[in-house]
């Protein structure tokens, strides 16, 4: 017998669970599948736990920088058994928890792959379960990496629950799972490295502002390796062999670990075709009200809706309670997406919002821009950071602000300002007359563009 609902949801993550309980106070009948533990990627095994672990870390090469300063003999070494614990002491009670909290309130929960078998009935366990809407919210996967070896690569998730830390290992790609991840393992005392395809880490951040960066990651003992091309990976004795292409010329490099940081893609086996979902390796392509395209009886949120919007759990709930508007009410609201505050949790931290210097180049935008070390600073001084810098790109007009890059301490709660700044259109003159707490990272916007 076929299960019928108002709405059947497609995971079970933040934008899955904001809709979900949209609907179920509009009276709606709801279905979450999951065929992973509930509570999606953000929760369980992506930003939370990452978080967990970057504090600690962060805390002890605090400490280190500041012997002599006032803390002496520091003996502090990371133990990586405890820190998993902790890391643990959150992400294991929230699964439950979130599921508990759904059937509570009355949505049933389907655990298994989902399967469309027609437009409107998707297959669960071999149970069908038919609907008037569906939201797709399943996450992305790491990406399908095409050399011989990359079976050995491990993902994000692995990476989150090592029962212990290798001494040595190699991150393959430049984005902000590598360079974070990178972080983490040298702070705890290992090796890193990190190969990077293009000619540059963090392509989607300020060139110059991620080339300081990229410096100070160096200076801190992480070796990158850009403009190179993994040709193969080969497992031996325990070790892994990583070769590849350079400059020309064929390397090679061991590790005893090899991560896989080289971008996410749409998770699409769900039997996309049979359901008439157009899709890409970037989502769900969807409308402007985050309807799919093919089929009106879909919607789309989060990492599985090809959208202009950036993979991130704030976007993820923003959309997911678009998505329910439109799902309850019909199609009215659109996603904004104008300054939308991004960070890589770095050491230090690298946190961007609005357009980048290139980007305002590249459209003939007339700018005004203020830049500069920010490492004799107090705020900086105080820490004892090797390195920190800025950069607000402002429109040359208006004053308004369009842009802002911060590396250092902090920087991605100082971000806010900023993305709050662009998105009411707020400009510097009004930025400067606000009486900020001092000494504060934030008081220092006042330097950053007065």
């Amino acid at each position: 017998m076929t299960a019928k609902y108002d709405l059947i949801i497609i995971g079970s993550g933040s934008a899955s669970t904001t809709t979900a309980f949209r609907a179920l106070k509009a009276g709606k009948k709801i279905a979450v599948i999951d065929q992973k533990p509930i509570g999606g990627t953000c929760a369980l095994r992506g930003c939370d736990p990452k978080k967990v672990m970057v504090g600690v870390t962060d805390s002890l090469e605090h400490a280190k920088r500041l012997q002599g300063y006032g803390i002496s003999d520091f003996k502090g070494e990371l133990n990586w058994d405890e820190l998993m614990k902790f890391k643990s002491s959150f992400t294991e009670p929230m699964s439950k928890k979130i599921e508990e909290s759904l059937v509570k309130s009355g949505i049933d929960v389907h655990r298994g792959r989902a399967k469309f078998i027609k437009p409107d009935t998707l297959e669960v366990e071999g149970k069908p379960l038919e609907a008037e809407k569906f939201l797709i919210s399943s996450g992305v996967k790491a990406a399908t990496l095409n050399f011989p070896g990359s079976e050995y690569l491990i993902d994000n998730e692995e990476f989150l629950n090592l029962p212990s830390l290798p001494k040595n290992l190699v991150f393959i790609g430049g984005g902000y799972i590598s360079v974070e991840f990178a972080s983490i393992a040298r702070k705890a005392g290992s090796e890193a490295t990190i190969i990077q395809h293009s000619d540059r880490i963090l392509v989607n951040f300020d060139k110059e502002v991620a080339e300081v960066l990229s410096k100070q990651l160096k200076d801190s003992g992480i070796r990158t390796l850009t403009s190179s091309s993994v040709k193969e990976i080969q497992k031996s004795g325990g070790k892994y062999e990583i070769r590849l292409a350079k400059d020309g010329k064929e390397h090679s490099i061991t590790a005893d670990l090899v991560v896989h940081g080289a971008g996410r893609e749409f998770d699409s086996d769900m039997g996309l075709e049979v359901g008439q979902v157009k899709w890409s390796r970037k989502g769900v392509a969807v409308n402007e009200y985050l309807q799919s395209v093919s089929n009106p009886r879909v919607y789309a949120a989060g990492d599985s809706a090809d959208t202009s919007g950036p993979k991130l759990t704030p976007i993820a709930v923003m959309e997911g309670n678009i998505a329910a508007e439109n799902i309850i009410n019909g199609n009215s609201v659109k996603a904004n997406y104008t300054g939308i505050p991004t960070s890589v949790f770095s050491s230090p931290p690298l946190a961007m919002v609005g357009i980048t210097e290139e980007g305002a180049s590249r459209k003939g935008i007339k700018t005004t821009v203020k830049k500069g070390e920010m490492t004799s600073w107090y705020n900086s001084r105080r820490r004892m950071v090797p390195s920190s810098f800025y950069k607000i790109i402002m429109n040359e007009d208006s004053s308004k602000i369009l842009g802002a890059h911060i590396l250092g301490e902090n920087s991605e709660e100082t971000i806010n300002i900023f993305a709050l700044a662009i998105r009411l259109g707020i400009d510097v003159k009004t930025l400067l007359s606000i009486p900020y707490t001092y000494p504060s990272d934030t008081n220092d916007i006042r330097y950053m563009i007065g």
